[in-house]
Formats: structure tokens, sequence, C-alpha cells
């Protein structure tokens, strides 16, 4: 089912009194041959950062008005990390702010926040005061898009380049005329001056043309620095920057969208070099190379699938993990690669292809009998309802790229299953993506960002989403379900995303757009921080044995302080002298954070008693 875990415990389960319709009696006589559930001490602990729409940022003269302050966008969603230790810092965080919106002092559209983080004692972090080139001071600051490169649009993911300390954003929906980019104000024609791009340097173009480029920004100084207009228009989500500070891996959240690469001439400089984007069925090259002209590169898209090029439903993120770059494919339930009239000329992916015979296998108990052709064309036709999504890989050896893990199960009936027959594990529209390295070993972390509650997203009969956070060792070539580990978990209703890790003891995450009924500050979009990892396997600490009875069974998380059921029960909590502490009722999972260390005992309606010791 879906857990509550690590960050919040913003819905409290409510234990009734004694009444005689309660089948638990007051006392019970301590079995202490019982079957023992150890609830471990977590090393883990979670810290809010940063809260959109509460802490207050620091703005340039912006559309005629002085420096000063205002609230935070919100919708937090990428997070770019950049090291920096100077004054004991850990470094520069960067969040984007996919909110679109007119503000007088921020700037129309997006936008990002920046901030310097440092360790204090106990481990807790710390956002350090600091003063900007430009005089501006304080802990949170406005990245300037309005005076230097032009407005963003919907600011989602984008490229943390850890490794040689740089930061890109990505703007997700595709601009096509000037009131797309509404509430934006201005939209006059933009004429683009003063870059590193000849071909783009005099030339006029319209206001909503000037969106959908990524954007390199300096977090230090709260600026961006240059659209990169060499890179092509699209809808970009988000890239990677390789090892060889030369190749640049681009990935499209559009249906169909287009995987990219820009490999520099010269290692660092990426003004210069060659663009091309993916065709995994070409004869000769599995790139087709895209000429720098400025009219191609407006629209990006269509250039490349009229040209052959690979078809995807919504790439998302990307992350280096054992030398692959794993992808996430999001998914979209409707769709068709007809649909866009251009899409006739492009290949469909390979990673469509696997997912459509899963698809098919699950709903129909038998393997699909025609050729990958075939299922092509039944994709082309809309005949893949693509609810759930995938991670995919990508081997930049060979250019081969192919399904890692498909989400579901499936279940194809627009009414969820409901507890307790509903999976323990679902994975719904996997989007943030990112590698977790402890110790030498890469784990992939799995961001969801569900399309719907419907088809088993969520359990029938809940009216929100809870998009959660899985871990999965990189390592293990075809993994299932069960090796997914949950680590974390969004407020009702957000999505999870913009996980980074920062060192081995800890990772930001991001819980954007939350209901607005959930619990202060969880009602506001948040950055915040897991740590204590401290070089342990992160796998491991999910990871508890289950202790099974003869009516019912029982399993920790040490990390969220909970005990799973196997089912939907009533159950009691009696103390070590055999004192009912409290009663449940209809629930499969119950938080124990606040017991103290000590030994309990856990009683079903069947009678059935278990023993827990919190350590």
């Amino acid at each position: 089912m879906k857990k509550l875990v690590l960050l919040t415990a913003i819905c409290g389960l409510a234990y009734g009194n004694a009444n005689a319709q309660i089948p638990f009696s007051v006392n019970i006589d301590p079995n202490w041959s019982s079957k023992t559930v150890a609830m471990p001490k977590s090393p883990l602990h979670a810290q809010v950062l940063f809260v959109g729409g509460v802490d207050e940022v620091q703005t340039t003269a912006t559309y005629g008005n002085p420096a000063g302050s205002t609230k935070a966008k919100e919708w937090h969603d990428f997070i770019g990390f950049i090291k920096d230790t100077t004054g004991g810092a850990l470094g520069w965080v960067v969040v984007n702010h996919e909110e679109i919106s007119s503000n007088d002092k921020i700037g129309d559209g997006g936008g990002m926040t920046s901030f310097k983080l440092k360790r204090t004692t106990g481990d807790k972090l710390e956002v350090m005061e600091q003063t900007l080139p430009d005089g501006r001071k304080g802990k949170f600051f406005n990245v300037d898009f309005v005076n230097t490169v032009g407005e963003t649009g919907m600011n989602c993911g984008g490229i943390s380049d850890k490794k040689h300390g740089r930061v890109w954003t990505a703007e997700e929906w595709f601009r096509t005329s000037n009131a797309s980019i509404m509430p934006a104000r201005d939209t006059a024609d933009y004429t683009i001056s003063s870059t590193d791009f000849s071909f783009a340097n005099g030339k006029t173009i319209k206001k909503y043309q000037n969106y959908n480029w990524l954007v390199q920004v300096d977090p230090k100084t709260g600026k961006a620095l240059r659209k990169q207009y060499n890179w092509g228009r699209a809808g970009w989500e988000a890239g990677v920057v390789m090892d060889d500070n030369k190749t640049v891996y681009m990935f499209e959240d559009n249906t169909p969208g287009i995987l990219a690469r820009f490999v520099a001439t010269t290692a660092g400089d990426f003004t210069k070099g060659q663009l091309s984007v993916y065709k995994h069925d070409g004869a000769t090259s599995k790139w087709i190379d895209i000429e720098e002209n400025l009219d191609t590169l407006i629209l990006l898209n269509q250039v490349a699938v009229r040209r052959g090029a690979t078809m995807f439903n919504r790439l998302e993120w990307g992350t280096i993990a054992n030398g692959k770059l794993f992808i996430s494919e999001t998914g979209r339930s409707s769709f068709t690669l007809k649909s866009a009239g251009y899409s006739a000329n492009g290949s469909v992916s390979p990673t469509l292809i696997t997912g459509y015979k899963n698809y098919y296998k699950q709903k129909n108990g038998s393997t699909y009998p025609n050729s990958d052709a075939q299922a092509a064309q039944d994709i082309r036709d809309g005949m893949f309802p693509d609810w759930y999504g995938r991670v995919n890989v990508f081997d930049p050896a060979n250019n081969s790229i192919s399904s890692y893990i498909e989400g579901g199960p499936y279940y194809d009936n627009s009414t969820s299953q409901s507890l307790p027959v509903y999976p323990d594990v679902h994975l719904s529209n996997p989007d943030g993506l990112a590698t977790m390295t402890i110790k030498g070993k890469d784990y992939l972390m799995i961001q969801e960002d569900m399309n719907q509650r419907s088809y088993n997203s969520m359990p029938n009969g809940f009216s929100y989403e809870r998009c959660e956070m899985y871990i999965v060792d990189a390592s293990i070539t075809n993994p299932t379900y069960k090796d997914l580990q949950r680590i974390t978990a969004s407020a009702f209703d957000a999505e999870i995303t913009g996980a980074i890790q920062i060192d081995e003891k800890t990772i930001l995450v991001n819980s954007q757009h939350p209901g607005s009924f959930n619990d202060s500050p969880y009602n506001h979009s948040l950055t915040y921080a897991i740590t204590g990892f401290d070089g342990s396997d992160p796998v491991s600490i999910f990871k508890s044995e289950e202790v099974v009875g003869k009516t019912f069974s029982v399993y920790p998380n040490p990390t969220s302080r909970e005990l799973h059921m196997n089912k939907v029960m009533d159950v009691a909590i009696y103390d070590v002298k055999g004192q009912r502490l409290r009663v449940y009722r209809q629930v499969q999972t119950i938080n124990v954070s606040d017991l103290s260390a000590g030994t309990y005992f856990i009683q079903n309606g069947e009678g059935e008693t278990m023993k827990f010791i919190v350590q």
C-alpha cells in the first residue's frame, strides 16, 4: 500500500478510548514467548530548509522596481548543487520553481532560488547569510533572468554538473504562441544580442520563441549566464553532462519526445560543438546531426522527428550510474504517435515496444504474438495505455537503449484495487531520477509524479495522490518491484522531486505543489534534507524482516518508525505491563515514533499478540 514515510506525519492516527465495542481488553498477560519485531533506531532524520511562499528572497531591480525582497515562488522541482567549502560551507543550492506567475520583483514566468548551506553540530544543516557581488544580502536569492537573458517559463528540471561545478535550468512546457506564455506580460519581439552564438546574434524572434532553451545559471551570483541557443529549443526536462566534460545528453518531456546529444569541440566550452538527435535504428549512425541554424533550432522537435529521430513518451530526468545513463520516461495514458502529424517519419522507441509487450502479457496472460514492427504500429495507433511509464538505460558505448524497470504492475481497470489487496509496491510515472553513491556503490533514486489515481496508481477510495521515492541498487541488471525500497514520500497531492546527493551524509529533496489542506509547512512547496547515511548501505536501512504469526504478520520500517501489517485490521498496543495504551481501527500502518524506548505488544482482533521493541 502507499505509506507515509520519513518526511511528514501530517495525518495523525487517532486512537480510541475504551468502550464496549472495542474487542480489546484493558489489560493482557504479557506473553514473553511471543514473536518479536525489532524497531531499531533509524540513522536518518529529515530537516526542512526552504519553504516557498514563506521564506523571503532577495531580488534585483526589475521592471523599474528597486531591489528588495519578496516571498519566494513555489512549485519547487529541480535542485542543483555546486560544492563550495569557503567559510566552512558545503556548497550552493539552487531550486527551480515551476510556478508560472506575474511578479514585479522576481520577474514573470517561472524562477529559481539560490542559497548556501553549511553543516552545524549534530549534523544539522543551516542556510548561511551571504552578500552577493551585486550587493544583495540575506539567505535566499532570486536568480535574475529578466535583466540577463530574458524570462523563463515553467522551470522544471535541469542539469546539475556537480563534477565541474555548473548548473542549467530547463522548461518543460513548449510554448507555441505569445498567448501561451501568459501570465507573462511582455510580449514584444525579442532581439538576441551579445551572446556567444554568432548565428543568433542580431536575430529578432517572437517573445515566446525565447522560451524553452536550456539556461546556464550561476547560483553564487544569483544570475543567469546564457540561453544555450546552440542546443536547440524544445520541451526540455533535463540533461546530463558526462565525465569527459564535452558530452551533454538532453531529454525532452513531450510526446513524441526526443533524446539529443551535444559534443563540445573543446572540453568545458559548450558554446561550440555538434548537436545531434538520437535514432536508435539508424543504418550507419545512431545520431542525426543538426545544423547551427536558428530557424531549425527553434523547432528542433519537429525537425528531428521529420528526419527520423526516435520518439519517446515524455522523457524526464537522467543520471549516470555505473557508467550507464539512466533516463526516466514518465508515460502518458492517452497518446498516439500520429497525432503530431509529422510523427510518421519518426521511429518508435524500443522502450515503448517493451512497455507495450509487458502491458499485453499482463492484460492477456500470454506473450505478444506479433513482430516488433507490428507492436510499433499498434503503439502508433494508440493501443498502448502507457499509464505508469518506466526507467530506461542508455549505454554510451554502443548507443543502445532499453527499458530498465517498467512502472506498475499493470492493472487493467480504471477502478483501482482496494486495501488490503492493493500491491505493496506500485511504481507510477517515474520523473525525477538521481544517483546516490555510497562507498563507491551507485543507487538510483526514482521519484514519482503521478499522472492519475486510477488504474492502481493509488488505492481505491483515496482522493489524493501520494508520490513516493524509491531507491534501487543500480548494479541489479533486471530489477523487480521487490528490489525497490521506499526512502521518502511527499505530502498529500504533491510531487516528490529534485533529489540530489550533496555528500555521503545527505540528500536534498523537494515536495512540490502540495494540497493546501496539509499542515504547515507541508501545505507549501518545500526543500528538505535527509541526513544520516554516513557511508552505510542505503538499501539496508529500509529493509526489515517480516515477522509472521498465525493470523497476521508485521514488519517495521525503522526510518519512518512505523509498523506495517499484511492487511487492514483493528489492533491495540500494550506496554510491558500488559496495560492497553491505544487502539487503531481498520489500519494497515501505525506510527510508533512517539513511543519511548522499551518493549510493547501489538494484538489484533483475533487475539494474537506479537512483541515489538523500540530502541
